[in-house]
């Protein structure tokens, strides 16, 4: 599961493995072994892959947390005080990418609506609920590529 997020977020840079690798100090084959996930990073590393990526170290190494990025090119520049407005907020999504469309629909194929627990200019952090049985819930975080964002609709507010 770390790999898969490495790889992605790796892609979401624009970045080859090489130059990863080269950022780092590692050989190309290093990054290939930690995104098939057959090893993982060292503190130090994983710590500057978050960097490089622009994630926090928790949400890079954590299964908790998904990852949901969009293409590699530049959006149009985002308005950041809004986002950050949002903090708190319940809200729905509407995006471009087909990953995280499935992830926002509830089971009964309603828009799910998700809480922002952060946002900054390259991810919103949501958390929402979904069934993982029968009568059983779990709490998932996600960080959304604010590049797949079109547009957020606030359904409520925490207090």
């Amino acid at each position: 599961m770390v790999g898969e997020k490495l790889q992605s977020l790796r892609r979401k840079q624009g970045m080859s493995q090489q130059e990863v690798a080269d950022l780092l100090g590692v050989t190309r084959q290093t990054i290939s072994n930690w995104e098939s996930d057959q090893g993982a990073p060292a503190l130090d590393k994983a710590a500057e892959l978050a960097r490089c990526y622009r994630v926090g170290l928790d949400d890079l190494v954590s299964d908790e947390v998904e990852v949901v990025t969009g293409p590699a090119e530049a959006a149009p520049g985002k308005d950041l005080h809004v986002l950050r407005s949002l903090v708190g907020a319940s809200c729905q999504f509407m995006v471009e990418s087909p990953e995280f469309m499935l992830s926002s629909m509830d089971a009964m194929g309603r828009t799910r609506t998700m809480r922002i627990l952060d946002a900054d200019e390259n991810w919103i952090r949501v958390e929402y609920e979904r069934s993982s049985g029968i009568g059983k819930k779990e709490t998932v975080v996600q960080l959304i590529d604010v590049n797949v964002v079109s547009s957020i609709t606030v359904v409520g507010e925490d207090s």
